[in-house]
């Protein structure tokens, strides 16, 4: 048994969200869609590899397609761009599984009210605040992110993703 039960080529492309803004993506063929929990995880998590570059990311859904998005970050360590083909080779994820950041997890474990909090919400949720830390490039920015998501906690509140640099026109 391989590592990965599915594979598909793609080009990559651009998504529009808007007319200011746009994704990297590939997008999920067609003809994959009915063998995968689609329906029960309309946003399905999965564990990839493009062009033998590892990636972990959802396919989103999107006016009847699915795509997975490509960060910049990705795009440069694999030396992909707009319009290459690629191959994506894939398999479904744990849907409940969380990254935890370590500073955050060594937070956790610090405050019992926090954690008990923590552990209520839904991965998705779990998975965004971990975000929050995990995408910080500076450790000063990790923290402060950090004691911001402690201080929600605290409150029975979540916090959402940091806001994001506006672009340049």
């Amino acid at each position: 048994m391989t590592f990965f039960t599915h594979t598909f080529e793609a080009k990559v492309t651009e998504h529009a969200v808007s007319d200011a803004y746009n994704y990297t993506v590939v997008y999920l063929p067609k003809t994959l869609h009915a063998e995968l929990p689609l329906k029960k995880h309309p946003r399905l998590r999965v564990d990839a590899e493009i062009n033998d570059y590892p990636i972990a990311g959802a396919f989103q859904p999107a006016r009847g397609k699915y795509y997975l998005m490509l960060s910049k970050r990705f795009l440069k360590s694999a030396g992909l761009a707009i319009g290459d083909k690629v191959e994506v080779r894939f398999r479904v994820a744990d849907q409940e599984e969380v990254n935890v950041p370590e500073e955050l997890e060594a937070a956790l474990k610090g405050d019992r009210a926090a954690r008990t909090f923590w552990k209520s919400l839904s991965a998705g949720k779990r998975r965004g605040m971990a975000h929050r830390v995990e995408s910080a490039k500076r450790a000063e920015t990790r923290a402060r992110r950090v004691v911001e998501i402690m201080e929600a906690l605290a409150k029975n509140e979540v916090i959402g993703p940091p806001p994001r640099k506006k672009r340049k026109k």
